[in-house]
C-alpha cells in the first residue's frame, strides 16, 4: 500500500509486524537512506550480530527465491532479522512476487531504490499489496524543504525562526540525513526537547552551524575509528577549548560507526570494502574513503556494535549525570579508540 504521513511516521518509530516489505524510492535518495537508517535501528542489538542481513539486488535477479528464503529464516537468537536490499529496481520484481506469495515470511524486507521508471511494475506491486509499505520521496525544494525542515525540527523540540530552514538547506546540501544530525546538535546546544521546545535563531545557527568545529570533530572521529587514543585525547582537548560538549563528540563518532555498521553488513553480504564504500548512499566524502575502506577491512560487526553500545550507554549516563558529562564522554571515547586499535 502507498504510505500516508501517519503510516510512515508510525513505522519509522515501530515497524508494523504484519508488513513483509517496505519499499523506499524516489528522486530524493538521501531521504530514502535516512528513513532506512531509522527503520534499521529498530533491529540493532549488541547481543545479536545477525539482526540485519544484506542481499545484493543483482543476487535476486539471478536467484529470486533468495529473498523469500531470507524472510522465512529463523534466527538462532530468536529475534526477527531485517533483510535489506539496496539499489533495487524492477529486476527484483520476481523476488518480491515470491516474497509476497510465500506461506511464511517472519522477517521484514527493507528495500531502497532510486527513482523508479514511470509504470514500474515493482512500484505498482508494492502499492497494491496490503502487506507492503511503499514510500515515494520527492526532492524537497523551496517551501517543500521548509516543511521538511520544520517537521524534522519538531522531533527534536526545535522551532525554526524565519530564514533558518533555507540556511539549513544550504549548509546540509538538502540532505535529510545531514539535516537530522545537525538538528540533534542544535537541540543539545539549546537544551531543547519535545517537552521543552526552543527556537533556533540565526544567531545560534551561526554560533554552532554545520561548519563550526567540523574539522576538529572529523579529526576526532578519524582518530577514534583508526584506534589512536593518543590523538583522540588531543582532539578532545581542542574541542573542549572550543566549548563543544562531550555529547556532541559522542554523536559525531556515532555517525561514523553507524556508517561502518551499514557498510560492514554490505561487506559480509559479499561486497569488497572498496565496493561497499564506493556504493554508499549518500556518497562517502572522497577524503574519508581510504580511511573508511581500511577500517572496513579490519573490523567486524560485533566490534562495531560494541562501540555503538558504549556510545549509546555513555550518552544515557550523561543525560542522568548531574555534572560528570564531559568526563563520561572522554572515558567512553578513549575506551572505544583503544577497542579499535589494530591488532599486532
Amino acid at each position: 500500500m502507498k504510505a500516508d504521513k501517519q503510516q510512515l511516521a508510525a513505522n519509522l518509530s515501530r515497524l508494523d509486524p504484519k508488513l513483509r516489505l517496505v519499499l523506499l524510492h524516489g528522486r530524493d535518495e538521501a531521504a530514502s537512506r535516512d528513513m532506512a537508517r531509522q527503520i534499521a535501528r529498530q533491529f540493532d542489538a549488541a547481543d545479536n550480530p545477525l539482526a540485519q542481513t544484506l542481499i545484493a539486488a543483482a543476487t535476486l535477479k539471478d536467484d529470486p527465491s533468495a529473498l523469500a528464503a531470507a524472510a522465512a529464516e529463523v534466527s538462532m537468537f530468536g529475534d526477527r532479522t531485517l533483510v535489506r536490499v539496496d539499489d533495487a529496481g524492477d529486476e527484483v520484481l520476481d523476488a518480491v512476487t515470491m516474497l509476497l506469495n510465500a506461506e511464511v515470511a517472519g522477517n521484514p524486507v527493507l528495500m531502497v531504490a532510486g527513482e523508479l521508471k514511470k509504470g514500474s511494475k515493482l512500484q505498482s506491486l508494492a502499492e497494491r499489496s496490503p502487506v507492503t509499505l511503499s514510500v515515494i520521496n520527492y526532492a524537497a525544494e523551496g517551501r517543500d524543504w521548509d516543511t521538511v525542515a520544520d517537521a524534522a525540527a519538531t522531533e527534536f523540540g526545535l522551532r525554526l525562526a524565519r530564514g533558518v530552514a533555507r540556511s539549513l538547506a544550504t549548509a546540509t546540501g538538502g540532505d535529510r540525513g545531514v539535516l537530522r544530525a545537525e538538528l540533534q546538535k542544535f537541540a543539545l546546544y539549546l537544551d531543547a526537547s519535545p517537552e521543552a521546545p526552543a527556537t533556533l535563531e540565526p544567531a545560534a545557527l551561526a554560533a554552532i552551524g554545520a561548519d563550526l568545529g567540523d574539522s576538529e570533530i572529523n579529526a576526532l572521529v578519524e582518530a577514534v575509528s583508526a584506534g589512536r587514543p593518543d590523538i583522540a585525547d588531543q582532539q578532545m582537548a581542542r574541542l573542549a577549548e572550543a566549548n563543544i560538549p562531550g555529547i556532541v563528540m559522542l554523536r559525531g563518532i556515532a555517525r561514523r560507526f553507524w556508517l561502518l555498521l551499514e557498510l560492514r553488513l554490505a561487506v559480509e553480504g559479499g561486497l569488497s570494502p572498496q565496493s561497499a564504500v564506493d556504493g554508499a548512499r549518500p556518497p562517502v566524502f572522497w577524503k574519508a574513503k581510504p580511511a573508511i575502506t581500511s577500517q572496513l577491512g579490519r573490523t567486524r560487526v560485533p566490534q562495531i556494535r560494541n562501540a555503538l553500545d558504549r556510545l549509546l550507554g555513555a550518552e544515557r549516563e550523561i543525560k542522568t549525570s548531574a555534572s560528570a558529562g564531559d568526563v563520561l564522554a572522554r572515558q567512553a571515547i578513549l575506551g572505544i579508540a583503544t577497542l579499535m586499535a589494530p591488532k599486532r
